[in-house]
């Protein structure tokens, strides 16, 4: 009988997020919009949403069991059911890049590696990690809902490459394009599908998005979405997706869109370019 509810457990894919990330010297007075993303996609409703998280931490945050240690963070897990009535789990991480609010440096952690190899990795492990939820449960865990990263392990299924296409806050666009760029190469080489999630949308710069789309044009197609996490509109609400029931032989990202406010949707035109 155990056997047989096993089997029938809705499958669960994990999916990092990743982008930008560093001291202030390398990413801005500003983040690149990953943490919202996340945060708007696992918790949907606009009481769970957090405008500002913030990577510079204490010793004793970074140490605590919501970032345990680690430059990567566990947002829960989303269900889904999708058109054909399969139910599946998404699993959400997070790769960052915490700072040390004494030295203004980063955080030494058990990972050793840049940011930009970090990032790809395609296995995690974290022993009673939490959930993490915003930046006032750091120190105060017991007030918020706690949470576990199942296992304590889990296996990368596919990444969300997020790239801000607004102004930004003392951060040259091109040179976040040759971060973008050399972690591009990295995901690569785990052979996993990447999305490009084009953050803060709501005060973009038209001409940064045409060259967004025109990396990824050069990247093998890689599919573009124009997202606006504050607006709450084409929040990247993303999965994998076993194709091999339409009779593909791999799996490959799919995205679904939360189109929870429709006029401002039709109003702001935001779009998804899938070829």
């Amino acid at each position: 009988m155990m056997a047989k509810n096993k089997e029938l457990r809705p499958p669960t894919y994990s999916i990092s997020v990743v982008g930008l990330s560093g001291t202030e010297k390398e990413k801005g007075t500003s983040g690149v919009g990953k943490s919202c993303l996340c945060n708007r996609y696992v918790h949907p409703k606009a009481d769970d949403y957090y405008p500002e998280h913030t990577s510079v931490l204490s010793t004793i945050d970074f140490g605590g069991r919501v970032v345990n240690n680690d430059h990567f963070l566990f947002w829960g897990d989303v269900n889904h059911t999708s058109e054909e009535g399969t139910e599946y789990k998404v699993q959400v991480i997070e790769q960052t890049e915490f700072i040390d609010d004494q030295t203004f440096l980063p955080h030494r952690s058990t990972n050793l590696q840049l940011y930009i190899k970090r990032a790809a990795a395609s296995k995690l492990q974290s022993a009673e990690k939490l959930m993490y939820i915003c930046t006032d449960q750091l120190g105060l865990e017991q007030d918020f809902e706690q949470k576990q990263m199942p296992d304590g392990k889990l296996t990368i299924d596919g990444f969300i490459l997020c790239i801000d296409v607004s102004k930004g806050c003392n951060r040259k666009f091109d040179d976040q394009l040759k971060f973008v760029n050399n972690l591009v190469a990295q995901l690569a080489k785990t052979k996993k599908p990447v999305v490009i999630a084009a953050t803060k949308c709501d005060e973009c710069v038209d001409h940064y998005l045409r060259e967004v789309q025109a990396f990824a044009t050069n990247k093998k197609n890689m599919p573009v979405v124009e997202t606006s996490a504050h607006l709450r509109v084409n929040v990247l609400q993303s999965g994998l997706w076993n194709t091999q029931q339409r009779g593909v032989t791999k799996q490959r990202l799919i995205a679904e869109f939360g189109i929870h406010e429709g006029d401002l949707n039709r109003d702001i035109g935001f779009t998804s370019h899938y070829r």
